[in-house]
């Protein structure tokens, strides 16, 4: 049966020929349900290419056009685009064995709704809206085949940040926990244990990076999580590492990640369960300095009781930071959002004229995204020496 037909007005048409491949659904007349499979057309009944109707989104994710030859969205047509994404990750040096990175990144790797992790023998794919699962079910058919997987687990990461996750196996299951390498270096991983599976792949270089700056220092990383910011500067040879976050969970969890780097020295390596706007304000009253102080916050939390949001309580969490941090040391930012604008605007409201910029930085490669949609580059890493 034929999909039924979508038709795009010019603008949006433009954009599908520009390369865009997330139309934006808020001002046109979609009468197909989300989820449903459609053939998109420009007003002159030329075929622009395939679709799946994202409604939760307001989107429509393209994941053809004529110029692919394929004629629907079907497991043929995904696992022609897991086949390029690998080979592409190959021609980097990131598979293996039990190597984590990133295969699928959305719309750069022709797959607009998707992302997907490897960890090791598994995968975790995730899908950005519940009538996007028919379609990642197929796609993880192609994944676990094309990567020689055991298993990939689908998990949906619904508008809003609901807190239950919604996920199922394609394949064998994964342990609850295990450990995966990221350039040789051990982290354990939760594949099926929340959104978050305990290592952001899109930080590995820059963790490779931070081996410039922590040699010898102080390192002081707020929001710590589970500590592989920690672990890339103790192995790089810091002289200590205050690691700080509000989950004692996470704190046991780094504490595990520094030990599989045989990093066990208590007196070099610190685990402070709070509060960081707090632990600064101790830190400060303390006087006590820090030579390089690692900040990548959530974009929004309410762990303190009150929302905090990146835009309006950053560049405060700034000027705390850069009270306990001698001159000459260092402030290394990160944000992982593209509604918050310039990181380094905030870095100037909250440095006031103080740093000057050492580095900055972004995705790695294997986190591919379309000119067409500037957007989709949501992480800023910027450091500055104080």
């Amino acid at each position: 049966m034929a999909e039924p037909i979508v038709t795009l007005p010019a603008e949006a048409a433009a954009f599908v020929r520009g390369g865009g491949r997330d139309v934006d659904t808020a001002r046109l007349a979609i009468t197909a349900a989300t989820g449903a499979r459609v053939r998109l057309d420009d007003d002159g009944g030329d075929e622009l290419g395939l679709a799946v109707v994202d409604l939760d989104n307001q989107r429509l994710r393209v994941l053809a056009t004529p110029a692919d030859g394929f004629a629907r969205i079907d497991g043929a047509l995904l696992g022609w685009r897991v086949e390029r994404a690998l080979a592409w990750r190959t021609r980097l040096g990131l598979p293996g064995p039990d190597n984590a990175y990133r295969l699928l990144h959305g719309g750069g790797d022709g797959v607009p709704g998707f992302t997907c992790d490897v960890l090791g023998r598994w995968a975790v794919l995730y899908a950005y809206a519940p009538a996007l699962v028919p379609v990642a079910r197929q796609l993880a058919e192609a994944v676990r085949g094309f990567a020689r997987l055991d298993g990939v687990v689908i998990k949906v990461r619904a508008r809003g940040g609901a807190t239950d996750v919604i996920q199922e196996i394609i394949g064998d299951p994964p342990p609850e926990r295990h450990v995966v390498l990221e350039r040789e270096v051990p982290f354990e991983v939760h594949a099926t244990g929340g959104l978050n599976v305990g290592l952001f792949t899109d930080m590995r270089e820059h963790r490779v990076g931070l081996a410039r700056h922590a040699p010898g220092r102080t390192v002081l990383n707020l929001f710590s999580y589970t500590g592989a910011l920690s672990v890339a500067c103790a192995r790089a040879g810091a002289a200590a590492v205050t690691s700080v976050d509000t989950s004692a969970g996470v704190q046991a969890w780094a504490q595990g990640n520094f030990a599989r780097s045989h990093l066990v020295d208590a007196a070099r390596w610190r685990f402070e369960t709070g509060d960081a706007v707090r632990f600064l304000a101790r830190a400060a009253k303390a006087k006590e300095r820090y030579e390089l102080v690692l900040i990548d916050p959530p974009t929004f939390s309410t762990a303190r009781g009150k929302a905090w949001t990146l835009d309006r309580d950053y560049p405060e969490l700034i000027a705390q930071a850069a009270a306990v941090i001698p001159d000459g040391g260092l402030l290394w930012l990160a944000a992982n959002t593209h509604e918050l604008g310039s990181l380094v605007r905030l870095a100037q409201r909250g440095l006031r004229g103080r740093g000057v910029i050492v580095d900055q930085g972004g995705l790695p490669a294997d986190y591919p995204t379309l000119a067409a949609q500037p957007r989709d580059r949501y992480l800023q890493v910027v450091s500055l020496r104080l």
